[in-house]
């Protein structure tokens, strides 16, 4: 039975760690989209295509997935960060409790 409880707090702090990294990762995306979306669509030439609809809502598209990614930046983080702290704090508190 220990030994099957340390390898899912062992898992779950693994996947703690990844859905950290992914959460910046998803930041990352959306700062670059974003960066893309100033060049490409926000200058003159790139206003006035997505005005008459030379861009086929690729422009819209890609800021609404540059949101989402932002949106997606905290709860990823915040999850993360729980599946890495539980275990170890639930760890140091039954060594020290028991």
């Amino acid at each position: 039975m220990g030994a099957a409880k340390t390898v899912m707090k062992t898992l779950t702090v693994v996947v703690g760690i990844l859905m950290i990294l992914a959460s910046f990762g998803a930041l990352a995306v959306a700062n670059e989209i974003d960066s893309r979306v100033s060049e490409d669509c926000e200058d003159a030439v790139g206003s006035i295509g997505e005005a008459i609809g030379l861009d086929e809502e690729q422009c819209q598209d890609a800021r609404d997935m540059r949101d989402n990614l932002r949106a997606a930046f905290l709860p990823l983080g915040i999850i993360g960060a729980l599946l890495v702290v539980i275990p170890i704090l639930s760890n140091f508190r039954n060594k020290s409790g028991g």
